[in-house]
């Protein structure tokens, strides 16, 4: 294998490789390792703020304001390389690794009657400042499609604001470049006139605001008429009034906040609520610097500062892997639950279907309110021209690629400039449970396969990642890159082939799954419970991460020579301690002593059960809440501890708000609609405990196995509808998997 040093410009042999790494890892950051010693600890601010801002905006207000013919147009400037000007040289020094942003690309927010009077000014000399097209190898702007009118609008504008840019440029910096325009306006306030899709969204939300007070009257005239203090926790016996009270908000709420009767693994687990929100938690802090890094700032040199220090490299190299503990939580419920359902159950094979129908079901209805909001009302929060790009380019992306989110393939078709790009990991997990229920139900019918099936998995985690880094020419580990952020990550190429791919998370779906089948067998007394062996695999896997997560700056530094086989089985490796480090994790925290400090803190209360059920709003809406946030800070927003700190908060809040808005209106009525419509024909016996809302027995359904986001449901309660016939999952404790 050879390495290309970007500064060197020579290749370097396997060997100089690992002796980098070694010395990195043992003696620090020494300069002799890279070239770019003065660029990764300090940053020369002299030198920086010689080359031409990142962003500038003209005001909008000033350009449009009771000005009727007034243009307002925002363009990307792209420098034209010239050896010979120091500050080009300063440009390609400080926009060399991907950690830094392109400097040689500009972002220009123009008045068009300001250029013209720069026009008039030149007078006959204006046409020695156009810079024609130039030989770009690098992307530059979004894609034309997403550009409505660009074409009449470079047309119509094109060279005035050409000549503009470049007078500056060169009365400036002594810099030339060509200027292409992305979008213009004449409306200050980036208004458009209603379409069919916003009136549906609308009439929508009203009609489930009329629901749930309807619902509510009903239940509550039921309440007065019940002589049972507990009337809203408990499930009703007509089939008639469980449907009238399905959108009831005082029930729904009391879905929420109960306390489930739980069955012995429901115990067992119940450290995962917390997990699940406080990765949610960190997640969406990572989700902020992201966003700081994409949205207009005065100060992008803190950003950069930031991102090339090597802890922060070291940080963000672990951070982007948050997603597969939330695989790891699907897998594990999965297998756990199966097993559970399935004990001394005659073999159906409709279960395959059965579930995937419930599991599809049970995610779509917030989901689609979602998508309907994105294509409609979305882009009508934008107050910011420096926002241009965010909500109503998602809108239009959403308008024409939205059948592919619902079909759970946008994580692999059409994957560049993705509809709600975070739902790629509802694809993901979509895919892993088709394959995980579908191996289940296969050692369900052969059991003695058990033990090659866990050898299979294990052998298809550590490799199928591995072949898509080298079928890619991907680096072993995701690069920090602030050249992709600028543009949502929609071509950022390991994200695109690499990070959001299915292969790439399967090692940590599949070791949770075996983790599962170890649990199974251990508490049936059929495995001797391997503490030792368990804590030596987590021991390793935790070395492991922090040995990668301490080489993981080289990969923003170097330019590895790739498709690589040693990339290849280090991306595989990669990938296998993070899957055995939360697999093995969850086994320890499983079986540790339930009345210790760390065991009972991870037990978590009724706020983290609460947030956990909120968790698959709360993670559709946070990205959507946290551009809305980033769209309304105005361009001379200047980056800070405190500006992280409440874009966080706010976000955080709003989302979770949002998130209980839809459970009460949206998600808790449509699943016991779809319960009512799915459970028909399938009897149920009762068992009500008056210390509990619900108190249930086990079935043989396969609609328990209807997990949103693949994470399955907890032992769900179930209830008989005594006149129907109809068995209604009342209240199940679910098990989202939420992620970024």
């Amino acid at each position: 294998m050879k390495i290309k040093f970007p500064l060197a410009g020579h290749p370097m042999s396997t060997s100089v490789m690992f002796r980098s790494v070694i010395l990195v890892l043992c003696v620090g950051w020494p300069a002799p390792t890279v070239n770019a010693f003065d660029v990764l600890l300090g940053y020369n601010k002299s030198e920086y703020w010689r080359m031409p801002q990142l962003q500038v905006y003209d005001s909008i207000e000033q350009c449009l304001h009771n000005k009727p013919a007034g243009v307002f147009c925002i363009a990307k400037v792209i420098i034209k390389p010239d050896s010979r000007s120091e500050t080009w040289r300063l440009i390609k020094k400080y926009s060399k690794y991907t950690f830094q942003y392109n400097h040689d690309v500009l972002t220009r927010g123009v008045c068009l009657e300001r250029c013209a009077q720069v026009l008039d000014t030149l007078g006959p000399t204006s046409d020695r400042y156009y810079e024609p097209k130039f030989n770009v190898s690098k992307r530059y702007a979004i894609s034309d499609w997403l550009l409505p009118n660009v074409t009449h609008y470079r047309q119509s504008y094109g060279h005035l604001i050409n000549v503009c840019q470049n007078y500056d440029l060169r009365t400036r910096y002594n810099l030339s470049g060509y200027a292409e325009i992305e979008e213009c306006t004449n409306n200050p306030k980036w208004e458009r006139p209603m379409d069919v899709l916003d009136i549906i969204y609308m009439t929508l939300l009203a009609v489930l605001l009329l629901l749930a007070i309807a619902s509510q009257c009903y239940d509550s005239w039921l309440a007065r008429n019940s002589t049972d203090e507990n009337h809203y926790g408990k499930t009703l016996q007509s089939r008639v009034a469980t449907l009238a009270t399905a959108f009831s908000i005082r029930r729904n709420w009391m879905r929420l906040t109960y306390k489930v009767t739980r069955s012995q693994y429901q115990q067992d687990l119940d450290f995962l609520d917390q997990i699940r929100v406080l990765t949610m938690s960190f997640i969406l802090l990572l989700h902020v610097f992201i966003g700081m890094a994409m949205f207009t700032a005065q100060n992008s040199l803190a950003m950069e500062q930031f991102s090339a220090h090597p802890l922060a490299q070291m940080l963000f190299s672990v951070a982007p892997f948050q997603v597969d503990m939330f695989f790891c939580i699907s897998g594990l419920l999965l297998a756990v639950q199966f097993l559970d359902q399935t004990e001394n159950k005659r073999f159906r094979i409709s279960i395959l279907w059965q579930g995937l129908v419930n599991r599809y079901l049970r995610s779509l209805p917030v989901y689609a309110v979602l998508m309907l909001f994105t294509v409609s009302r979305y882009d009508m929060f934008l107050t910011t021209p420096s926002a241009y790009k965010i909500m109503p380019k998602v809108r239009l992306i959403c308008r024409r690629k939205w059948w592919i989110n619902f079909l759970y393939i946008n994580n692999y078709y059409q994957p560049e400039e993705q509809c709600l790009i975070h739902t790629w990991y509802l694809a993901a997990d979509f895919q892993l449970f088709v394959v995980g229920l579908a191996v289940m139900t296969l050692l369900w019918r052969f059991p003695k396969a058990t033990l090659w099936t866990a050898v299979t998995m294990g052998v298809l985690g550590f490799v199928l990642p591995m072949i898509n880094t080298y079928v890619y020419a991907m680096d072993a580990m995701m690069p920090l890159t602030m050249k992709g952020n600028e543009y949502q990550l929609w071509y950022d190429e390991y994200f695109v082939k690499s990070y959001q791919a299915t292969e790439t998370h399967c090692c940590s779906y599949f070791a949770s799954m075996i983790a599962g089948l170890l649990y199974y067998k251990i508490t049936r007394k059929e495995l001797k419970l391997p503490i030792a062996t368990i804590r030596n695999i987590f021991t390793l896997a935790y070395i492991s991460i922090i040995g990668f997560a301490l080489h993981a700056p080289l990969y923003n530094m170097m330019q590895f020579s790739k498709p690589s086989i040693w990339m290849a089985i280090l991306s595989g490796v990669h990938k296998l301690s993070i899957g055995s480090f939360y697999s093995m994790a969850f086994l320890l925290l499983t079986f540790h002593d339930r009345k210790s400090a760390l065991r009972r803190w991870f037990s978590g209360n009724a706020l983290s059960r609460a947030m956990a059920r909120l968790g698959f709003g709360f993670y559709l809406m946070q990205m959507s809440v946290l551009k809305v946030v980033f769209s309304n800070y105005p361009e001379d927003t200047r980056i800070n501890v405190q500006l992280i700190i409440s874009t966080f908060c706010s976000t955080f809040i709003l989302s979770y708000a949002i998130a209980l808005i839809a459970f009460i209106l949206i998600e808790k009525p449509f699943d016991v609609l779809f319960k009512l419509l799915l459970g028909s024909g399938n009897q149920r016996k009762t068992q009500t405990d008056s210390s509990s809302p619900i108190t249930v027995q086990s079935s043989n359904s396969a609609s328990v196995i209807s997990s949103v986001m693949g994470s399955g449901t907890v032992k769900p309660n179930q209830s008989a509808i005594k006149d129907a016939g109809l068995a209604v999952q009342q209240e199940p404790e679910k098990i989202h998997s939420i992620v970024n």
